[in-house]
């Protein structure tokens, strides 16, 4: 015969609720948590106790590279200036079939204009089309301004480095926009400078000879789509002063 139900308040557990049995891996890792955390705090403790040190020291190290910088670059730098004609002697004594540069292919190769070319070269189409245009406002108002070529070389040398000073002070104000959307103004004064620097100093070098081609085609096609431009047939157009 089966003992009759307890009252729901008697109810009790069958086993201890103080000593309950604990699985030993479960306790292994609430060891380990316990020591994780523990370590975690160490190392946060110590990394905010040491940060002002670490700061400090590392502005330390970062004046002593400086330092030594600014004292063993020039003198690397005056070394290989001095080492370069020894090597450039021996490598042209070795392979004396291979061409050497000499100085003034060198100078040739730092041109500005070789600079200025490669910068329109890097333009998209558009940013093109936009640096031609320019060109050729800039032109029509040379033109208006001094009658063309021939009129700016008849004019004093003042005026002549007047409205070079002005194309040199627009150059550098917009250089800072060199490699952006708007580098085409950029190019533009800067082709417009060194054109007319190349006339005003007489140069007939391989590079002021591809900038005046370039600059005279540009100006062509600029004209061609700005239809507004005129142009006074018997000033010639600058292709024909170039040559």
């Amino acid at each position: 015969m089966s003992s009759p139900p307890q009252p729901r308040s008697d109810f009790t557990f069958p086993w201890s609720v103080d000593h309950d049995p604990r699985n030993e891996l479960v306790e292994k890792l609430e060891q380990f948590y316990r020591l994780c955390r523990l370590r975690w705090r160490f190392i946060e403790a110590f990394r905010r106790a040491a940060r002002p040190e670490l700061r400090r020291l590392g502005h330390a190290l970062d004046q002593t590279i400086f330092a030594g910088a600014l004292i063993v670059v020039p003198k690397a730098l005056a070394g290989w200036e001095a080492l370069r004609p020894v090597l450039r002697a021996q490598a042209r004594a070795l392979l004396p079939f291979i061409p050497q540069a000499t100085a003034e292919d060198e100078a040739i190769a730092r041109d500005p204009a070789w600079e200025i070319l490669a910068d329109f070269q890097t333009l998209t189409q558009d940013q093109q089309d936009k640096a031609a245009r320019n060109l050729a406002l800039l032109w029509d108002h040379f033109e208006k301004t001094f009658g063309g070529l021939s009129g700016f070389l008849a004019e004093p040398q003042t005026e002549q480095s007047l409205y070079l000073g002005k194309l040199t002070t627009a150059s550098r104000r917009m250089k800072l926009a060199r490699g952006s959307e708007v580098a085409f103004h950029f190019v533009t004064v800067e082709l417009m400078r060194l054109y007319v620097e190349g006339f005003m100093l007489g140069r007939r070098d391989r590079a002021a000879l591809a900038l005046a081609s370039t600059v005279s085609v540009l100006i062509d096609r600029g004209r061609m789509m700005t239809p507004a431009l005129t142009h006074d047939s018997t000033t010639g157009s600058p292709s024909a002063q170039a040559a």
